[in-house]
């Protein structure tokens, strides 16, 4: 059954978190969304996979870190649909239990030097993997595509269809797909603001608007990135964002994971606390999901 936003979209409690009042916020809950692999990325994979299937693909390959998102939703969809799954992923990764949960998805888990890791969007090295497995589906890191941009015009309608206006809307993003879905699906009158998980990432708003044409699509609502929330780098951590995170899942009841939606939550506490943002106009926060990266942080455990 397909997810609407009256099971997905609810406001947060009043109880303050860290002393700030966040019941002005509603959350997206897409952690609650996509079966087996919750959260964007189910959005951002589906129509592709579906149509290798429909078209007798029966093999799909996939890039992915030993934590990725994207590689778990894979394998796990892939699955569901009879698809054989390939992750590449750097030599030298230690085991963790995200590929522990691929491999018994079924995932055929391949490494690779960090060298060849590099060349993953390199089209005579994504030949030369074609020739080396056999016909399939390349999909690229992190699903950026513009079938994955497509995909996520649906979470744009989740917001649509809930009726309600939101000043403005936050999600984190990493490749960017899941943004520039969202920023051409939307109709209602509001500002997307995009969290980087990255520490310099210049060129994502450039990216972005990349994806937006190769999808065939434009911006309804403005956007911008806001830089400054990755608190040291990629799936790193800093005091602060911990701190926040215990008190938020404390108060609210709501898991998070400090890679992607915990900063983005950060980054929205903060503005209330410092009074750049009011604590009255209404915003959406979009839980992306991606549960599974908690376990690779003790703190959390």
């Amino acid at each position: 059954m397909s997810p609407d936003s009256s099971t997905t979209l609810s406001a947060l409690t009043a109880e303050p978190v860290l002393g700030v009042c966040m019941s002005n916020v509603s959350m997206l809950r897409l952690d609650l969304t996509g079966g087996l692999a919750p959260g964007n990325k189910h959005y951002k994979l589906r129509d592709s996979l579906a149509r290798a299937s429909a078209s007798g693909t029966r093999r799909v390959l996939g890039f992915g870190g030993a934590w990725s998102n994207h590689l778990h939703a894979l394998a796990a969809v892939g699955a569901e649909l009879g698809l054989e799954t390939i992750g590449v992923v750097r030599a030298g990764e230690r085991e963790t239990p995200m590929l522990e949960d691929v491999r018994r998805s079924g995932m055929h888990v391949v490494a690779v030097s960090r060298q060849d890791y590099r060349r993953r969007h390199d089209s005579d090295w994504l030949h030369v993997l074609e020739q080396r497995y056999g016909p399939c589906l390349v999909i690229p890191e992190g699903g950026a595509s513009a079938q994955g941009v497509r995909g996520c015009l649906q979470i744009a309608e989740l917001v649509n269809a809930s009726g309600r206006r939101f000043s403005r809307v936050l999600l984190p993003v990493g490749t960017g797909t899941t943004l520039a879905g969202m920023v051409a699906g939307l109709r209602a009158d509001t500002e997307v603001y995009g969290v980087s998980a990255l520490k310099g990432a210049v060129d994502l708003e450039s990216r972005i608007q990349q994806a937006l044409a190769n999808a065939g699509l434009a911006a309804r609502v403005p956007w911008r990135i806001l830089h400054d929330a990755h608190c040291g780098g990629f799936a790193r951590t800093n005091p602060g964002l911990q701190d926040f995170m215990l008190a938020f899942e404390q108060v609210q009841g709501i898991a998070l994971e400090p890679v992607y939606t915990g900063k983005m939550l950060y980054a929205l506490h903060s503005r209330l606390a410092q009074g750049q943002w009011s604590s009255v106009e209404p915003i959406l926060a979009v839980h992306t999901g991606g549960s599974q990266g908690r376990r690779g942080y003790s703190w959390l455990s």
